[in-house]
């Protein structure tokens, strides 16, 4: 009777203690060793979220192959190959003209100043009238400082192309694995989950939502976008074709701003250069068929998934290429819609009255 007391005799403040201090060390070293793995990963982080973004809006391939090939590794193997000839190629082939065209563009620049220098040392008027003005406005620092930071992106470009292509086969490799092991991946991700079952779906679901609507609502209509008018300077002759869509494209991801910035002037100068039918033709096209392409594509590539208020995706973009780079486009969005979901949640569940369920609907 005396052994069975000290065995239901509760446990003292010392050892309660002891427990809460171990407690504490392994949230410590949880946490350091979170960051550790987060500073591992670090240097692959564009990849791996080019490669979960390109799982996600996939997933439609990969269930059409689902259907046809038994074999996972066969499958993700088909899928991975898709993807290379269908988004990577393009894409290189686009970024290496764009660093040719950027290249053009800097030695074209720098003959217009020195034909500008020229003229304005033959005109005295003109020099004395570049003089006050220069005085006044700084036009000569600004000038150089927009040549050297073209020539600065032109060298950035051709010197990160073997990091791309580094980026792009981690890309390719973690792709194969999330498109081959995507349920044992999801069944890791609700097993360690600190949600429930049916939070966590609902908050993948979220997620997932949000990339597609980003990826196809703006990021595909911003290339679509960019493309129609890369296409029309090139038939209108206007040099730098490639140069001017890829300045389009990343204008039409910011909301509201779009591609008029580029098109319009260069219809004005079009104009003032006496080339009055190019002139209309571009307007006609800028205001049909590049202007028009958001209201026409987003209800087809988007469909009844979320869309998010304008303000919000205008400063979740710039704010996430501020933050992660250029990742920051898909980044931005991630982030914020999730913390509208778990501000949602602890809304819910704080109204939640103790012992009651009430559905989530984040």
């Amino acid at each position: 009777m005396p052994r069975s007391r000290e065995l239901t005799k509760p446990a003292s403040k010392s050892s309660l203690t002891r427990d809460r201090h171990k407690v504490i060390v392994v949230y410590a070293v949880t946490l350091v060793c979170v960051y550790l793995c987060y500073r591992l990963a670090q240097p692959f982080i564009p990849a791996l979220v080019f490669a979960i973004t390109v799982a996600v809006v996939t997933q439609p391939l990969m269930r059409w192959l689902e259907r046809r090939i038994a074999s996972p590794s066969l499958r993700a193997a088909i899928g991975v190959a898709i993807v290379t000839v269908a988004i990577l190629a393009p894409l290189g082939t686009t970024i290496y003209l764009l660093a040719q065209q950027i290249a053009h563009a800097v030695q074209a620049w720098q003959q217009y100043l020195n034909s500008w220098q020229q003229l304005v040392d033959r005109e005295a008027w003109l020099a004395s009238a570049w003089n006050r003005l220069s005085q006044n406005l700084d036009i000569t620092a600004a000038i150089e400082r927009f040549a050297a930071a073209v020539n600065t992106a032109a060298m950035a470009v051709a010197t990160g192309s073997i990091h791309s292509l580094f980026q792009a086969l981690i890309m390719l490799y973690v792709l194969f694995f999330l498109y081959r092991d995507r349920d044992r991946f999801l069944k890791v991700i609700k097993r360690l989950s600190p949600l429930s079952t049916r939070e966590t779906n609902r908050l993948l679901k979220r997620l997932g939502d949000t990339v597609h609507s980003t990826v196809f609502g703006v990021v595909a209509v911003a290339v679509i976008q960019g493309a129609l008018g890369g296409v029309i300077f090139g038939l209108l002759g206007i040099p730098g074709a490639v140069l001017w869509a890829s300045v389009m494209a990343l204008l039409a991801l910011i909301p509201n701003l779009g591609t008029f910035v580029i098109w319009g002037p260069a219809s004005l100068l079009l104009l003032t250069d006496g080339h009055w039918g190019k002139a209309l033709i571009l307007v006609l096209w800028g205001l049909t068929a590049i202007a028009l392409i958001d209201n026409l594509l987003y209800p087809f590539l988007v469909g009844n998934r979320m869309r998010t208020h304008t303000l919000i995706v205008f400063l979740a973009i710039l704010g996430g290429i501020a933050v992660f780079g250029p990742t920051g486009v898909i980044l931005g969005p991630v982030v914020v819609n999730l913390t509208i979901f778990l501000l949602e949640l602890w809304r819910r569940r704080t109204e939640r009255a103790p012992g009651q369920e009430k559905p989530l609907t984040a």
